[in-house]
């Protein structure tokens, strides 16, 4: 019933709510795209800090110039922002840069979802939720890239445990 929906299934992956797409558990080595769906940022340095978080669990983080897209108070034009969620090779997870105002801009255009996970908060929430009634599991309503090394130890842990399919405990 609700309740079952209200907390999540310890253990058993976002992929657990029926009729969506899991997400795959991520291993060491898989590919991660830095996506800037939003607000343009001030610099890259706490996204830098955030992909090498990323990279001491193993990932294979994707940089890109983030930091100098602008358009407006936007992290570039609809158009780049939107190429962002389209990765040209495979990727296993979608890290967003920064949250802000901007993301619902571009649920106006279609979106190819693949499986995997989107991570992000603020207005990426919009995206979780596209996402998600597209069918797919693995949106994650988490630290973005800017905010991921300025997380205690203990919540980067729990969100690399959900990412790589181990068990979460219950929160104390």
């Amino acid at each position: 019933g609700d309740a079952a929906l209200a907390r999540p299934l310890v253990g058993q992956g976002m992929g657990s709510v029926t009729g969506l797409t899991p997400a795959p558990p991520l291993c060491a080595g898989d590919r991660v795209a830095c996506v800037a769906a939003s607000s343009a940022l001030q610099d890259d340095i706490k996204m830098l800090q955030g992909i090498a978080v990323l990279q001491s669990w193993g990932l294979n983080v994707e940089p890109q110039a983030l930091a100098t897209r602008r358009w407006g108070y936007f992290a570039g034009r609809d158009e780049a922002r939107h190429a962002d969620l389209h990765p040209a090779e495979p990727t296993a997870l979608l890290a967003c840069a920064r949250g802000g105002w901007g993301a619902a801009r571009l649920l106006e255009q279609p979106i190819r979802w693949q499986s995997g996970w989107l991570l992000g908060f603020s207005d990426v929430t919009a995206l979780l939720w596209a996402r998600q009634a597209a069918g797919f599991a693995g949106g994650i309503h988490g630290p973005l890239l800017t905010t991921l090394a300025e997380e205690p130890e203990w919540s980067r842990e729990r969100l690399r445990d959900l990412l790589f399919g181990n068990a979460v405990p219950e929160l104390q």
